[in-house]
């Protein structure tokens, strides 16, 4: 179990270059996405079982990386957010990132698009011995 939890970081890993690459290079198409969250049932609750998901994985690799406390405070963010938006009524989140999508301008997505590459290349040393 632990060490699907590890591959599961690795594809999270590997879903945040994808994340870098659409931010820098298709902003707009990533406001769009944003705007979407909470949008459906489905999406809502897809969106926010696959938070669940890698907050687990993150706490329960977290004994194969010498990251182990950020991993853990990281998983348990996850964690804890899922389980909050899962009560939050589905018209205030999609409220919500309509609204950030809305605010968000494209130049602000491309200074970001950096820090999420960094963070996936982070995460992807992290279980190097």
């Amino acid at each position: 179990m632990i060490q699907l939890s590890k591959y599961i970081v690795i594809l999270f890993a590997l879903f945040l270059i994808f994340a870098s690459f659409l931010l820098f290079f298709k902003p707009y198409k990533t406001k769009e996405i944003i705007s979407k969250a909470g949008s459906t049932y489905f999406i809502n609750y897809l969106e926010l079982s696959i938070r669940l998901l890698v907050g687990v994985a993150f706490v329960l690799s977290s004994t194969l990386t010498k990251y182990a406390i950020q991993f853990k405070i990281v998983g348990y963010f996850l964690i804890i957010s899922a389980l909050i938006l899962m009560f939050v009524p589905i018209k205030k989140h999609n409220e919500f990132s309509r609204n950030a999508a809305h605010k968000l301008r494209p130049v602000y997505l491309k200074i970001g698009a950096p820090f999420s590459l960094i963070i996936a290349i982070i995460l992807l040393i992290a279980f190097k011995n």
